[in-house]
């Protein structure tokens, strides 16, 4: 069979630019339809992460807010830490000049008199003792140097030049002695 086409060529090619426009027009108002959709889309994808940046600000300043309580416990707990130290050295020095007077009155010989006594430290911790003594004999500082050292408690034992004074009666022998003591609490 022969198809004769009757339709003059100019009405078929406007029928074809026709169709072809039409075709254009739908396509392009199909990618013009994707993209108000593809916006659409990102609209509502912003409006739910806006929704949910303001919900997450408004945990923020909630957090917030319990971090500066966190923060001011922890300054009230360093606060009280300090107190509880100064208290804990207090006691513990409190307990320690009496254990060294203790061990100090011990060591002290019948030959011996303490003029002055000076103590530094204290808190627990060893303590520095400075003595300017008088003794009647050579053997009474010895026998306080001997019995400072068996004791255990006293180190560092330094004895001062010994100057002896004569009197009428008696000689007497005024010395210095320095020494560490370690307090056993």
């Amino acid at each position: 069979m022969i198809k004769i086409n009757l339709v003059p060529g100019e009405i078929l090619a406007k029928a074809q630019q026709r169709q072809k426009t039409i075709q254009l027009g739908l396509a392009g108002a199909a990618v013009a339809f994707l993209i108000v959709l593809v916006s659409l889309w990102f609209v509502a994808r912003l409006h739910r992460l806006q929704g949910v940046l303001e919900a997450d600000k408004a945990e923020l300043k909630r957090l917030e807010a319990v971090v500066a309580k966190v923060k001011e416990a922890e300054a009230l707990a360093v606060q009280l830490r300090a107190r509880l130290k100064v208290i804990d050295d207090l006691d513990r020095g409190r307990r320690t000049y009496p254990y060294f007077m203790s061990d100090f009155v011990r060591s002290v010989p019948a030959g011996v008199r303490v003029k002055s006594l000076d103590v530094i430290g204290g808190g627990g911790g060893p303590l520095k003792v400075l003595i300017a003594a008088e003794a009647r004999t050579n053997e009474d500082i010895r026998t306080w140097l001997h019995k400072m050292e068996d004791s255990g408690r006293f180190t560092n034992l330094e004895l001062g030049a010994v100057n002896t004074q004569e009197s009428a009666f008696s000689s007497v022998r005024g010395f210095t002695l320095a020494a560490t003591h370690t307090p056993q609490l």
